[in-house]
């Protein structure tokens, strides 16, 4: 594992300088155009930002134009007079290995620099800002396989718990009869006297009844009667 991102990282890095050292190519002109009097350079060149490592192509009938490398001065009055460098051959590639620095190129066949064949290119250094060119993508890093977890087995089932059998209801008892309770006997009471009935006296007389006008009630002179017989035959007695 160690080896493959070692060797990956040490890719990446070549990758990288190679990049840096060849750059971007750019046709100019292109696409709509190349190097011709129908292009507007200032505008092509606005939309593109050059670096230290690119290079230009220029493209163009060589019986009808060529490229002249010129200085500032010359490019800004159309001077070909005195060129820095000349190319004729209708494919021409300028490198631009330096940064911080402006290029300038005009047709030198006459009237053409006039008519707009003219190109200013400000070259950045290379690590300013973003590439032009897209960075080649890392190799992917191949991952180790995960190990497949072993299948998770669920928890056997507890054991139904065997529940007592529950006790019978008991049917409710019937509280016993009490035994029925003896009452003792009354004892018989004395025949009650009649009125008007002659009650023995102690001289073996006949009692007097009483006056009716002293007369109580049939119930309570009974009692009293009863009550008098037995004092007088008790005194009789004795």
């Amino acid at each position: 594992m160690m080896a493959t991102r070692a060797l990956l990282i040490v890719a990446v890095a070549i990758a990288a300088v190679l990049g840096t050292s060849h750059g971007a190519s750019y046709t100019v002109g292109a696409p709509a155009g190349s190097w011709d009097l129908r292009t507007n350079y200032t505008s092509w060149a606005s939309g593109v930002t050059f670096r230290a490592g690119d290079q230009l192509v220029f493209k163009y009938s060589p019986a009808a134009h060529n490229v002249l490398e010129v200085s500032k001065a010359d490019h800004d009055s159309c001077s070909g007079s005195k060129p820095l460098a000349t190319f004729t051959t209708g494919d021409d590639t300028v490198p631009l290995p330096a940064g911080g620095v402006t290029r300038y190129f005009i047709c030198g066949v006459p009237g053409h620099c006039d008519a707009g064949m003219k190109l200013a290119v400000r070259v950045q250094a290379a690590g300013a800002g973003a590439p032009n060119a897209a960075a080649p993508s890392p190799a992917p890093v191949a991952m180790a396989p995960r190990a497949a977890r072993p299948p998770t087995t669920s928890a056997p089932s507890p054991a139904p718990v065997a529940m007592a059998p529950r006790r019978a209801v008991r049917p409710p008892t019937a509280a016993p009869t009490p035994a029925p309770v003896a009452m003792a006997p009354r004892a018989a009471r004395p025949p009650m006297a009649t009125p008007g009935a002659e009650v023995p006296g102690a001289s073996g007389m006949p009692a007097v009844p009483p006056p009716s006008s002293a007369a109580a009630p049939a119930s309570v002179g009974s009692l009293v009667g009863l009550g008098l017989g037995a004092a007088v035959a008790l005194m009789a007695f004795y």
